[in-house]
């Protein structure tokens, strides 16, 4: 792992001085600081940073380590990191801004402010409260196709699309985590103030807070300087990459995306104990907070073998209210799973913490590394007076070791490719490939990348044939292989995704070729390939009705190209619907239309990669359609490469 950064003696004289003026002691500081360097020393974390705040203001705020472990820039306390589903309790305090207008009233049914709003059993979701999009028991529940948008329109058709889907659990009854419930209370506070999500945030929140370094903007992520974070990996962690093509605004209320600093969060964290007042703003009513801090609905806490007491955790209104170890802490974290984050409140002693870090500790094998909650919960400890405590380090060891050894012949039948064709999630494990191979000292591996990222990597520990355990730094994860009866290894269930093997055979079948000196893409070795000045095409010698024609976008506004591709934009409103593919290294927007005169399909395809706008048609027979699109266009999509332009 790379080595660290030190704490200046200026930087720690100031930040004693500090503390003091707070009714903190320069001891208390002392052990805390010593605490996280220890934490940073023998953790497996690359950067992050801590702040912790009383009603009177800041009483400490530092970084540690590096921003990204492919730099040099420190971690700071105006480092710009990920707070994921810290996001919630900041839809839910622009819920109560409303509630204080008279806007909205939390037990109203949301059809009563959105009339078309429901699922396809509406009977069920005209049920839905305001309240009950904000204490996750909605019962919504879904895993829409993203449409690569990032304005209120993904947001808008996020809600629209769930007339589609059905609520099995009765609204207001059980709590159900749900993602999908504080989207929908973040369409609603958008149609209600009238003003987009991310504009109503930075009006009504950040600006009186002088949150001057958050946003839940991306497109001000650049100006910001935010931080990607880490992917995990076999004792070190892999930078991540901004991928912009697969950025889309669907979950940006329930925290997919927003930014922040510790030094920012304290500011929020001080309204909050300030019963919502910052200096001479007054942002939310003490008698809002009291109404998100009250308990609501309770689940399941930490078990005593996960180093908890057993006690339930109870959820209020876009926060969590527990008991731990004889103080009322109210707390939410986030996981975006490349950065996270872990808020605590302590009302008994009217101090708060928060913790940034560059990775998702939310998934780090407790096993190995302290979580981000149990080292939130002795930042509180320590910040006032007490001592570390081992609450929530599990008790018992890893359950998923085991002592079966697969014989050494018979890892052969695991090595190779795979490529996934299902499953996933919205965030992290989509347009996956997972690589198998022999590890350097013994033993087998898998790397998971999509394109030239490497999104995972852990050690395969078999407990039996047909099932493995992945072990890095992350939370354990189970390998399902699909095994013929003769053992044959045809794919595999990882990280909630669904893995095929890649046929070699079948690969064999196709040749590279590569257009406008800087465009690679397989083709099937029998087609031809026909380049011109504006243009190429691609078709079947065989079936000369089949074929495949491509345009890319020059940098001058010049060129049938060019006409070709506005003729495309001036059209998109005017045909049928544009849908989202993801494929290979970039996000498709694809559109069909059937011509009734000729029996024929035809299908564009709309991208841009490496800034380079690339507009893809393929014509075929009706009959023909179907199998071009999955045999040709689907492998041309996945390896479809621009090297500069």
């Amino acid at each position: 792992m790379l080595r660290r950064i030190r704490t200046s003696k200026h930087l720690f004289l100031a930040m004693s001085f500090l503390w003091a003026t707070h009714n903190g002691s320069a001891q208390e500081l002392r052990t805390l600081d010593r605490y996280l360097n220890e934490i940073y020393e023998n953790h497996v974390i690359p950067g992050f940073s801590v702040v912790v705040v009383n009603p009177k203001g800041y009483l400490y705020a530092k970084g540690f380590g590096k921003e990204r472990l492919d730099l040099s820039a420190p971690f700071t306390k105006k480092s710009v990191n990920a707070i994921g589903s810290l996001t919630k309790s900041l839809t839910a305090m622009g819920i109560m801004q409303l509630v204080e207008q008279g806007e909205l009233e939390l037990d109203a049914p949301v059809v009563q402010y959105l009339p078309w709003f429901g699922t396809a059993n509406k009977d069920m979701s005209d049920k839905i409260t305001v309240r009950m999009l904000l204490n996750n028991t909605s019962g919504l529940q879904a895993n829409p196709e993203p449409i690569y948008d990032l304005s209120d329109r993904a947001l808008e058709k996020l809600v629209q699309d769930l007339k589609s889907t059905f609520i099995t659990t009765e609204p207001g009854l059980a709590y159900e985590y749900s993602n999908l419930g504080f989207s929908v209370a973040g369409y609603l506070l958008s149609e209600v103030s009238g003003l987009p999500y991310t504009e109503y945030l930075d009006k009504q929140i950040f600006d009186p807070l002088g949150m001057k370094n958050t946003s839940t903007d991306p497109e001000k992520f650049d100006a910001l300087g935010a931080l990607e974070g880490h992917y995990h990996g076999i004792g070190q962690a892999y930078p991540a990459f901004r991928e912009r093509q697969f950025e889309s605004g669907e979950y940006i209320p329930a925290g997919s995306f927003t930014r922040s600093t510790a030094e920012d969060i304290g500011k929020y964290l001080i309204a909050l104990l300030n019963q919502g007042k910052y200096r001479d703003v007054q942002v939310v009513s003490s008698e809002s907070i009291e109404a998100m801090w009250s308990p609501n609905i309770s689940f399941p806490g930490l078990t005593l073998e996960e180093g908890g007491d057993d006690r339930p955790i109870h959820y209020g209104l876009g926060w969590m209210i527990s008991e731990i170890e004889g103080r009322k802490i109210v707390h939410h974290g986030g996981s975006t799973g490349k950065m996270s984050s872990m808020t605590m409140i302590d009302l008994t002693n009217q101090i708060a913490v928060s913790v940034l870090v560059n990775l998702d500790l939310t998934f780090i094998d407790q096993y190995q590394y302290p979580t981000i909650y149990h080292m939130a919960n002795n930042i509180l400890h320590m910040a006032t007076g007490g001592s570390a405590t081992s609450f929530g380090r599990p008790t018992i060891t890893d359950p998923s070791r085991n002592d079966f050894e697969l014989e050494a012949t018979d890892t052969e039948k695991y090595l190779g490719d795979f490529i996934q064709i299902g499953g996933g999630d919205f965030w992290v494990n989509f347009g996956l490939e997972l690589h198998i191979k022999r590890q350097s000292g013994q033993g087998l591996e898998a790397v998971v990348t999509r394109g030239k990222d490497t999104i995972n990597h852990f050690k395969l520990d078999f407990a039996s044939p047909s099932l493995a355990i992945g072990r890095n730094m992350a939370i354990p994860q189970k390998l399902q292989f699909k095994l013929t009866p003769d053992g044959t290894v045809k794919g595999l269930f990882c990280l909630g995704a669904e893995f095929s093997r890649v046929n070699k055979k079948r690969i064999q079948n196709y040749r590279t070729v590569r257009v406008k000196g800087s465009i690679n893409f397989s083709i099937p070795k029998t087609w031809e390939l026909r380049e011109t000045s504006n243009s190429f095409v691609i078709s079947d010698p065989e079936n000369p009705s089949i074929q495949i024609q491509g345009y890319v976008k020059s940098s001058t506004k010049s060129g049938n190209t060019n006409v070709r591709f506005d003729a495309i934009s001036d059209s998109e409103s005017n045909q049928s619907p544009w849908f989202g593919l993801r494929a290979g290294q970039s996000v498709w927007k694809h559109q069909s239309v059937l011509n009734p005169k000729n029996d024929g399909i035809h299908t564009t395809f709309l991208s841009e990669m490496g800034h380079v706008p690339i507009h893809l048609e393929i014509s075929t027979k009706s009959e023909n359609h179907t199998l071009t699109l999955q045999q040709v266009m689907v492998p041309l999509l996945n390896s479809l490469q621009v090297e500069s332009y």
